[in-house]
């Protein structure tokens, strides 16, 4: 077996082409930070295992250039019809739900294999090759590199040097494993089914088709391809079994159209028949969270740091927003454009992201498994609930608001943050620092635009509020000179603080992955000056 080995380090490897991986890869290539992304599957995957593509995942895409060209090829505007046994008894529609803040204000139902798609596309056009069919063997985490041992499909090892290395390799992560980090938690007794199927019986087109009864439940969700239906099923008796699984343990298997018409049987009454299928397995969820998301030079990001009930549709975005934090971050400290314990925040802000996931998906997924047992009080509740109480809670304008800021994301904040800072004076209100920096139809440097698309970039972006007479041009030009490569300084309408809910003179700092780092009243630049010498002063590690 041949063996050969990389001549220079490179600033950072992806171990996974996922969503997270193809995220993370897409934000180092807008800012030019050279890496590798490998993965030892030969092929991407052509089953779409993640369907919901959230406002704040879209906005991320859009700073690529797109997000527009993802929600045509999706549903932003979908209709729910539950169903008690084979009786619809409440509908509603899910999409734009009353969010004015983002250009985005709904959720998208889409394949994941569409995501990969296009930003795998994205990459290429980019010049950026994925090197498909590699696996991390091994590596070292030292002081100034890793060293990694990589095995292509021919069988040659090839060692490559990484000043970085990012595990973005699912649940069963190599670079997790290999760096020594639990993966404590648990997984969930009940036992589902999945199949991407056509099917017969009372469904709505186009919409999404709950069905729960017997102790029983089915979700048909509008796919369009490769089948027309998407079927997630649990079983009616799967409360009562109880399975140990390891944390490497499998989760999927085989599955039969027999047994998944079987399982669908129960919640839907016998009303729906299944066929054709192009994809059926078992599976079922884990939850679970490594203790930090960083080890020396090592990073993990999406699957690979946390796993979760689907619940909201969190897991595929959280990944990519996981990704989104992490990427900038390397870019500027592999550019010598911040101190490495710039990366030390990536922990900080995401970690604590992933822990009120887990615990609020682990909540709402026990309430709904106990509301489906086979005893007297549960059916009772579904009798009474679903056809009488529900289908109110749905068309409230509150519900979907309340729904729409949890499985959004646009809610998420980094105020914890020891790279986001308050500066004196502080502003009465707007926007505080850590908080993601909104977005809405405004006049900025003069022209009608939106407030991200202006703003958020492969740089950091100072945005000024406030009268541009009382601004102090000698200030400006000594931030514009000290952090010319990487600073981007814009003027605020006056007539468009109404936006972002400031009254007063501000200052608005705003980070490539579209948070507010720093934040202060007033046109003194002093606070904003010592903020930028702590941060992002240039290092000898700069290209």
């Amino acid at each position: 077996m041949s063996s050969t080995s990389s001549e220079a380090a490179i600033p950072c490897l992806i171990v996974g082409a996922g969503p997270t991986g193809l995220a993370l890869a897409a934000q180092l290539a807008w800012f030019g930070t050279p890496f590798r992304i490998v993965d030892r599957s030969l092929d991407r995957a052509r089953e779409s295992r993640a369907l919901a593509v959230q406002a704040r995942t879209l906005e991320v895409l859009d700073s690529l250039g797109l997000g527009e060209r993802l929600v045509a090829l999706g549903s932003s505007s979908t209709r729910i019809v539950i169903h008690l046994g084979a009786r619809p008894v409440a509908e509603a529609t899910l999409g734009h739900v009353g969010a004015t803040d983002t250009r985005f204000p709904f959720i998208l139902f889409v394949s994941q294999v569409e995501t990969e798609r296009i930003l795998t596309e994205h990459l290429s056009s980019a010049g950026v090759g994925i090197e498909r069919g590699v696996e991390l063997v091994s590596f070292e985490n030292g002081d100034t590199g890793i060293d990694c041992l990589l095995r292509h499909p021919d069988g040659r090892e090839e060692r490559v040097r990484a000043a970085y290395l990012i595990g973005c390799d699912g649940a069963h992560s190599a670079v997790r494993k290999g760096a020594g980090l639990e993966f404590a938690g648990g997984s969930y007794p009940e036992d589902f089914v999945l199949g991407d199927v056509e099917a017969d019986g009372p469904l709505e087109p186009g919409a999404l088709n709950p069905f729960v009864g017997a102790g029983g439940a089915a979700i048909f969700f509008p796919l369009g391809s490769p089948t027309t239906w998407r079927v997630i099923a649990l079983r009616a008796e799967s409360r009562a079994r109880r399975f140990t699984l390891a944390a490497d343990e499998a989760t999927t298997g085989p599955l039969s159209l027999e047994e998944l018409q079987s399982v669908v049987a129960v919640p839907t009454a016998g009303a729906v028949t299944v066929r054709d299928p192009a994809w059926l397995t078992h599976f079922r969820l884990h939850h679970r969270q490594v203790a930090r998301y960083q080890k020396g030079r090592v990073f993990l990001a999406g699957d690979a740091a946390h796993i979760h009930s689907p619940v909201g549709g969190q897991g595929m975005n959280t990944g990519i927003q996981d990704a989104w934090n992490l990427g900038w971050k390397l870019a500027f400290v592999t550019s010598g454009w911040a101190s490495p314990r710039l990366l030390d925040t990536y922990d900080a802000e995401r970690f604590p992201v992933g822990r009120s996931l887990l615990r609020y998906t682990d909540r709402v997924f026990s309430v709904f498994t106990r509301a489906l047992s086979a005893g007297r009080i549960a059916s009772w509740a579904r009798q009474l609930v679903v056809p009488n109480i529900l289908p109110r809670l749905l068309r409230g304008p509150a519900t979907g608001s309340i729904a729409f800021a949890f499985v959004s994301q646009l809610r998420i904040r980094y105020r914890g943050s020891p790279a986001v800072v308050e500066g004196s004076p502080r502003l009465r209100a707007g926007p505080r620092a850590g908080d993601r920096f909104p977005d809405a139809r405004v006049v900025i440097d003069g022209r009608e635009t939106s407030l991200q698309r202006a703003v958020v970039g492969p740089n950091l972006a100072l945005v000024l509020c406030g009268d541009p007479g009382a601004r102090n041009d000698a200030a400006l030009a000594r931030l514009s000179e000290t952090h010319a490569e990487r600073l981007r300084i814009h003027w605020l309408d006056a007539g468009a603080l109404s936006e972002l809910g400031v009254r007063e003179p501000a200052q608005y700092l705003v980070r490539p992955d579209g948070y507010v780092a720093f934040r202060c009243a007033g046109s003194n630049l002093d606070a904003l000056t010592r903020y930028l010498d702590e941060w992002f002063a240039l290092t000898s590690g700069r290209r």
